[in-house]
């Protein structure tokens, strides 16, 4: 199961519609959830990844076999992703890892929809789907 907790709502019925589409097309392969919250807590996973520009970047196919490998070792892994202020320090002590989804800076919101398409991509290039070119 992948979980992704959200500091912030997706407000935007652009980023509501994204984030519809990628869930189903990522639900075919696997169970995924989206929390929105107010702040992070004692959430239940396995694994934890913060994203967070100053994390380790990947190309798409790095992603991909990161994500092979923590499927195959962890029963729920929990993505993060900050509000506007971002994750405070203390809260990014609990990570297994820390994610970049690049140097650049989106908004939160963004962010979101970056990540479930990469998720998505992901799980194409393990399955061998032909999605990622």
């Amino acid at each position: 199961m992948i979980k992704i907790v959200c500091i912030g709502k997706l407000k935007e019925k652009f980023y509501r519609e994204a984030e519809k589409e990628y869930l189903k097309r990522i639900g075919k392969f696997i169970r995924i959830e989206v929390e929105e919250k107010e702040f992070f807590g004692e959430e239940k996973c396995d694994c934890r990844i913060y994203l967070d520009e100053k994390g380790e970047e990947m190309d798409s196919m790095k992603f991909a076999k990161f994500m092979h490998d923590l499927m195959l070792q962890h029963k729920t892994i929990c993505f993060f992703i900050g509000g506007w202020e971002g994750i405070d320090e203390e809260e990014k002590d609990k990570a297994d890892y820390i994610l970049s989804l690049s140097k650049m800076t989106f908004p939160y919101q963004l962010c979101r929809i970056i990540l479930l398409e990469q998720v998505y991509r992901a799980l194409t290039i393990i399955k061998g789907i032909s999605y990622h070119k």
